[in-house]
């Protein structure tokens, strides 16, 4: 009986613990969880995708692997990077002291309150790579896109939170306006 319940615990913890990114928002878990599926089939291509979307070197990509990150963890870690304009080293700093603690705790820590204009800019760009509208662009393609922000993600949020952007980044319309 004993062995029933010690292994019925540790295949519970196992799924519990294996991808459980603890956002403290059930919606941006499920995007996080579909990340790092469709990131670890190929994630060569999915690595490149990161360093086209933020505009840095590969190097800065690979470290948040070295430190024990999945594709959906580095995307947060990226997506955090560029919301609270931090260096992603210091999110990874943050991660390697505090990934016990999940994303959401993570996540304020750098500045992003739970429910503010910022987490919501976070958790719609996650969704939206989620549902593979994250992919590289063609070498043209931000010249066909009117909004300016595709291919920029630098700049999204930088400015202020007083809505004018193209109202893609909270991903469910109930950001500021």
């Amino acid at each position: 009986m004993k062995k029933i319940i010690f292994l019925g615990l540790i295949l519970v913890s196992g799924i519990t613990f294996g991808q459980s990114f603890r956002t403290g928002d059930t919606e941006l878990d499920a995007s996080l969880k579909i990340v790092n599926t469709d990131g670890n089939k190929d994630l060569s291509a999915f690595k490149l995708n990161l360093t086209q979307t933020f505009n840095v070197p590969m190097p800065k990509v690979e470290a948040t692997f070295r430190v024990g990150m999945s594709p959906g963890d580095a995307l947060m870690a990226f997506q955090i990077s560029n919301i609270t304009r931090r260096p992603i080293e210091d999110v990874i700093t943050v991660y390697k002291r505090s990934k016990s603690k999940g994303w959401g705790a993570m996540a304020k820590e750098m500045g992003i309150k739970p429910g503010s204009a910022e987490f919501h800019a976070l958790k719609g760009k996650v969704k939206e790579k989620s549902k593979g509208n994250g992919k590289p662009k063609a070498s043209g393609s931000d010249k066909k896109d009117n909004s300016g922000d595709k291919g920029k993600s630098n700049g999204n949020s930088g400015g202020s939170s007083k809505g004018g952007g193209s109202g893609k980044s909270n991903g469910n319309g109930k950001g500021k306006k």
